[in-house]
């Protein structure tokens, strides 16, 4: 069955997304047709459109934390998420926000750290100490550098240590390759937007591997397309 996310209900698209497994980790990702991840401003806002804006609101609801790098949240502009009363049915929380870094360069004033009803948590991926000004807005989080190889399924583990148990990771490219290359994530929810930004794409290692997904679910609006693929 291809889902019309245009004409489909929030509960009907919830349905098609939601996991029964108590952990998961899902992607939830944009690329053009041509393979890039951000359009000519850099950024993925050049691709999305109005159905892919609402199925990513609808996928944060359905998590218990939004997980990005520190580099896409403030590219993006990301804020803390707050509960949206179209998803009432739901009947959760709204997520958390957790943010990945190395440098912990923030602008602290930002709705990043001030707009939502829970702290975000910042996991510190560097050597970097954090600042009184950081540890007084932010759950910090230091994670091990001593093996980089468990970066990612380390990352994983400490948000399942606080209850965090269905991720959706939001990007940036360089996490996403990561989790992909630990096999840390179940779920890849792939929109194709049907705009080409032309060149050589960039990081194909954050996208999945045909030959460890299969397609589980299909939906379409207008002239974007929708796939959700899982591990095989």
């Amino acid at each position: 069955m291809i889902l019309d996310l245009h004409l489909a209900s929030l509960p009907d698209i919830a349905a098609h997304y939601e996991s029964d497994s108590q952990n998961w980790v899902r992607a939830n990702m944009i690329i053009s047709q041509d393979g890039h991840f951000v359009g000519p401003s850099d950024s993925s806002r050049d691709l999305t459109g109005e159905s892919d804006l609402k199925l990513l609101l609808l996928l944060r609801a359905l998590s218990d934390v939004v997980l990005v790098g520190a580099n896409t949240a403030r590219n993006e502009n990301y804020r803390q998420p707050k509960a949206r009363d179209e998803f009432a049915f739901l009947n959760r929380k709204p997520p958390r926000l957790a943010v990945v870094s190395s440098s912990l360069e923030f602008d602290l004033t930002t709705p990043l750290f001030n707009a939502g009803q829970e702290p975000t948590i910042v996991f510190n991926a560097g050597s970097t100490t954090p600042s009184a000004e950081l540890l007084k807005i932010a759950h910090v989080i230091q994670l091990p550098d001593e093996d980089p190889s468990s970066f990612a399924t380390n990352l994983i583990a400490k948000l399942f240590e606080l209850g965090l148990r269905k991720v959706t990771c939001e990007g940036g490219p360089s996490l996403l390759a990561q989790l992909l290359k630990a096999d840390a994530i179940n779920e890849y929810d792939l929109t194709i937007s049907p705009l080409s930004v032309g060149g050589t794409p960039q990081w194909p290692d954050a996208l999945p591997k045909t030959t460890d997904w299969v397609e589980v679910g299909s939906a379409i609006s207008g002239d974007f397309e929708f796939k959700r693929l899982l591990r095989s």
